[in-house]
């Protein structure tokens, strides 16, 4: 079996036994990426370990793995000569269990510190890895005890152990921002999503230490996986959705732009809106929305325009494709339009032909399978996580306008005589800043997610790029770019590092959505002088 015969958005649906004998079919030269891993846990870990194996090979990343004993924590990540670090992990996972927080909460004479002393045990472990050179953490938060010996005063009492484990998970969500290179796991949040009387098995936490039970790994595993992958460049930036049945009830062409159901006219319109609400979320946060539909682009147009209970509108999608060619030809278009990789779309549509159809011709392409009743999308949505991102940035909710700015451009290019003359036509500016509190978060986007034109794919974490920006050696720049038609936002990332008369480029990056326009008067050998220092005499790369 192979890496790709898989789509990830299947894994959270998996049993143990499945993910496990899928896992072991997955030969290493089906995988094009390997990531050494470090899993250490204050829980049984083993079949953990598995299922976050397979759920990476699946994906095509083959994982090296350091499985630390039973409850070693501490000793593994003080001995900077043991195995752990031995194994020079690329990322490690700390896998810390409620039931072992209840255990020391009982044992605790003096509840007053027990929150800061948990913290500061967990931020020690951060901070002993980090200084060993692991790029990567990935700590799990605490699921909710289940106990409510306040009764529903316990989530008031700061006395509470439920209270405390709110903000124990809080604050290490605030804290894991500033070490920029730490991600949180929300085992809270899938444990929530399951109902904690299936997830938590005080029998098998009695006989062998196990956190959760066995079943709902996969899920757990899987979003742990989509931590690792987004480190590694591969994330969903655009979502296509089929109309019909998908965003509103009834075929337009049948039912008329009256007959639709969408807002409070039916239940089932009501259950649309909601869908509605839920992608412009989506679109706010930065995934760009698209349609492919089998419809007349006229009455298509009409709806988005016009009808009252619509919360999407044409200004929500950055490309739309309402005609009846067939939906693999019109997602090319779509990919062509928006020049990013087709690994990185999700297409959304009711109908079981079509989705087959797309997921044969596009078989990079994630196509999940559509719940019957529209009514358990959003629920689908959830439990397939398909949005993993690691930070935000505020060009991301304006990025539906760079790609419908990009689209006139499209059309001026066309009319155009020659390259040249298009590129002057379009007045070109650019602005050039080095990083700061304002590009630093974009640059760091660039840095993560970018593959096709990425020089050196090295991917650092936002508070490894804090100290590049601040070190004396290196010079950082960011470059945004602007024309008559609209702001493209920042679209260049470059660290370079002096040595000597040379400046070294250690990482340069640019968006797909600039590329076959090269920014004006922005040489890359000009960008130091442009923020007024020194041109080196030699570029080096």
């Amino acid at each position: 079996m192979t890496a790709q015969a898989y789509q990830p958005w299947q894994i959270a649906g998996l049993s143990l036994a499945d993910l496990l004998k899928k896992g072991r079919s997955v030969a290493r030269d089906h995988c094009n990426t390997e990531l050494r891993l470090g899993i250490l846990g204050d829980c049984a870990t083993q079949h953990y370990a598995q299922c976050v194996a397979a759920a990476l090979k699946l994906r095509g990343i083959w994982p090296e793995i350091h499985e630390a004993e039973f409850d070693a924590i501490q000793q593994e990540t003080i001995d900077r000569g043991g195995p752990l670090f031995r194994h020079v992990p690329n990322a490690v996972i700390l896998f810390n269990c409620v039931q072992k927080l209840e255990e020391q909460f009982a044992r605790t004479a003096e509840h007053d510190g027990f929150v800061e002393h948990v913290l500061d045990e967990l931020l020690q472990v951060w901070d002993r890895l980090l200084a060993g050179g692991v790029g990567t953490i990935l700590q799990h938060n605490f699921c909710l005890p289940m106990f409510r010996p306040f009764g529903n005063f316990s989530v008031a009492s700061r006395y509470s152990l439920v209270d405390m484990v709110s903000r124990i998970n809080a604050e290490l969500a605030a804290r894991s921002q500033g070490y920029g290179a730490v991600r949180i796991v929300d085992t809270e949040g899938q444990a929530a999503f399951f109902g904690k009387r299936q997830w938590l098995d005080e029998r098998l936490w009695c006989q062998a230490k196990q956190a959760l039970s066995p079943r709902f790994l996969p899920p757990l595993a899987k979003s742990v996986s989509d931590i690792l992958a987004e480190r590694l460049g591969r994330s969903v930036k655009c979502v296509i959705l089929d109309l019909d049945n998908t965003l509103w009830g009834g075929i337009l062409g049948d039912v008329g732009y009256d007959g639709i159901e969408v807002g409070e006219v039916s239940n089932i319109g009501l259950v649309y809106q909601r869908i509605q609400n839920a992608l412009l979320q989506l679109k706010q946060r930065g995934v760009i929305l698209a349609i492919c539909s089998k419809n007349e682009e006229a009455n298509v147009l009409r709806v988005l325009a016009d009808h009252p209970d619509m919360v999407l509108r044409q200004a929500d999608f950055a490309k739309i494709c309402a005609n009846f060619t067939d939906k693999a030809s019109n997602i090319r278009e779509i990919q062509r339009a928006l020049n990013i990789s087709l690994d990185s779309m999700v297409f959304i549509d009711d109908s079981a032909f079509e989705r087959d159809f797309v997921r044969t011709a596009l078989p990079e392409l994630q196509v999940p399978e559509m719940p019957e009743d529209p009514a358990d999308f959003l629920s689908a949505l959830a439990m397939w996580n398909l949005f993993e991102v690691g930070s935000y940035s505020p060009e991301d909710g304006a990025r539906t306008v760079f790609y419908q700015a990009d689209a006139k451009r499209q059309a001026l290019r066309e009319k155009a005589v020659d390259l040249p003359a298009y590129l002057r036509a379009l007045n070109m500016v650019a602005d050039i800043q080095p990083f700061d509190g304002f590009t630093a978060p974009r640059a760091y986007q660039l840095l993560q997610r970018s593959n096709q034109f990425n020089l050196t794919t090295i991917r650092y974490s936002e508070a490894e790029l804090k100290a590049i920006a601040e070190a004396p050696d290196c010079d950082t720049f960011t470059l945004r770019l602007q024309d008559r038609l609209g702001d493209n936002g920042i679209v260049v990332a470059v660290i370079a590092r002096a040595q000597g008369e040379q400046l070294h480029v250690d990482s340069w990056v640019m968006s797909c959505r600039v590329f076959g326009a090269p920014p004006p008067q922005a040489a890359p050998a000009d960008m130091p002088s442009q923020l007024g220092r020194s041109a080196p005499a030699f570029l080096a790369i």
